[in-house]
């Protein structure tokens, strides 16, 4: 999967009203991508902050995958890939379950990760293994926007559409009850450096 380090800024709209900002963090390996989405909700009440992990292998597919989400309640959710034992770990709380690896999966980031280097042209579907389930993907006609191209996904289950632009996602929508929730890219922060202790 080709990658470049870089920290994406978003906001959320839920029904047309500010909801919230978020950040993606990306950050590329010699062994694959570990990317970190950090974001705050405000719309649909209550206020809550999420917080997803992906660690990838070169092709882009999940290794390991953590979720942590703190509203009314907190819940941690991950996901990992033990090649060496043929297993696939998943963990909520307290309960863990394992079942047999038998094919290289996306968690819900890395497919976000996958998206503007698949190779599909509008028509197209391919179809993606997910942690006890699959995700469908459809490319879209291609629309343009204040002059720039976009290429245009649907997911399912879920319905979600998403827009993107070069190597970054610039749109997701997703029909939340009975309004639309969107996340909109804003633009790119500096990616912090790391200090080293001697």
């Amino acid at each position: 999967m080709r990658a470049r380090k870089a920290v994406h800024l978003y906001r959320f709209f839920h029904a047309g009203e500010p909801a919230g900002e978020g950040r993606l963090e990306v950050l590329p390996g010699r062994e694959g991508v570990k990317a970190t989405f950090q974001a705050e909700l405000l719309l649909p009440l209550p206020r809550t902050k999420v917080r997803l992990s992906t660690e990838t292998d070169l092709e882009g597919f999940s290794r390991y995958f953590s979720e942590r989400v703190e509203g009314r309640e907190a819940r941690v959710f991950t996901v990992e890939r033990l090649e060496g034992e043929g297993l696939v770990m998943v963990s909520q709380g307290k309960e863990s379950l394992a079942y047999p690896y038998l094919a290289p999966y996306h968690d819900a980031l890395s497919l976000l990760l996958a998206l503007p280097h698949l190779d599909l042209l509008p028509g197209e579907v391919a179809r993606f293994a997910l942690p006890g389930g699959r995700a469908y993907v459809e490319r879209l006609p291609d629309l343009e926007a204040e002059g720039r191209p976009l290429r245009q996904y649907r997911l399912r289950p879920g319905l979600t559409l998403v827009q993107v632009e070069g190597d970054r996602v610039v749109r997701v929508a997703q029909q939340v009850g009975d309004h639309v929730f969107e996340a909109l890219w804003e633009g790119e922060e500096e990616p912090r450096r790391r200090r080293r202790w001697v």
